[in-house]
């Protein structure tokens, strides 16, 4: 068997089953443990509207939850919460804190060290880099749940009194994703248009 034989077996054939069994572990903790998962992420949102309210920050537009690769490759699990203004990107005083997503990425953590197990009986073939590789190429499976547990969290986080005293833009947006980086809308205010969440299913796995 040459490396190509090697890397097509372990991704192709090897890898999508350990890949499920740990996000069907991750979603069974969700279902029964969301109720109590949201309230931290409420805390979360809580702290940030906090800091912007302590600051007096003003014409407020974004608050994002972000994903940041290089944390996960230091096995750093905390999602980037920001708050700017409606320059958003630009704004150059955002408040900034961070959200624990070790519930959830825990998984991911676990699933390296199975398929890591995985590679051993094929030597040099398949390489430490090889499964980091694939193993970051897995992150989106578990951000969705990140995703669906904001969506499920954002009707409280609306009523908190850290968030409805915020000094919001006329157009303001709450969003999921990844660092600087392609993010989710799940709540928006605009001129013109009724307040609304936007919900998506989360996607079956392929691989």
């Amino acid at each position: 068997m040459n490396r190509t034989e090697a890397l097509d077996l372990f991704l192709k054939t090897r890898s999508p089953g350990v890949v499920r069994s740990y996000c069907d572990r991750l979603k069974a903790l969700y279902e029964e443990h969301k109720n109590e998962l949201s309230l931290l992420f409420i805390d979360s949102f809580r702290q940030i509207c906090q800091q912007a309210l302590d600051r007096r920050k003003e014409r407020i537009g974004y608050i994002t939850y972000s994903m940041r690769r290089t944390y996960l490759l230091d096995r750093n699990y905390n999602y980037v919460v920001e708050l700017f203004d409606r320059d958003w990107f630009f704004d150059l005083h955002p408040c900034r804190f961070h959200y624990n997503v070790e519930w959830a990425f825990s998984y991911w953590a676990e699933l390296g060290q199975a398929l890591e197990l995985q590679r051993k009986p094929y030597m040099n073939l398949i390489t430490q880099p090889d499964v980091e590789y694939y193993l970051m190429g897995c992150t989106d499976v578990f951000h969705d749940y990140i995703v669906k547990l904001a969506k499920h969290a954002i009707p409280n986080v609306l009523e908190l009194p850290e968030f409805k005293t915020l000094q919001r833009a006329e157009k303001f947006e709450i969003r999921v994703g990844e660092y600087k980086g392609i993010s989710e809308l799940v709540y928006q205010e605009q001129p013109g248009k009724k307040d609304k969440l936007q919900y998506r299913d989360i996607q079956d796995l392929v691989i």
